[in-house]
């Protein structure tokens, strides 16, 4: 019992700190992911048109890959918007 409910409590506390950027479903959630990375005190130069070339990318492929700052995650089928 005491094991199914620390189970449950990971499950949960997973679910509530999981990062937004994987719910995305559009290469225009994701920009907008990385935009809001850029503002970041510690964002990298260029991030802006990092940002800008993934963008015109994801409308070509469908996909978006995540910075390795990030992990570095390829993101497919999304909508091309």
């Amino acid at each position: 019992m005491i094991k199914a409910l620390a189970a449950v409590l990971v499950l949960v506390l997973f679910g509530a700190f999981a990062p937004e950027a994987a719910a995305q479903t559009a290469c225009s959630g994701w920009n907008a992911t990385c935009k809001g990375r850029c503002k970041a005190p510690n964002a990298p130069d260029g991030c802006s048109s990092y940002c800008a070339r993934q963008m015109s990318a994801c409308k070509k492929s469908g996909c978006w890959t995540e910075g390795a700052r990030y992990g570095g995650a390829k993101h497919c089928n999304l909508k091309k918007s």
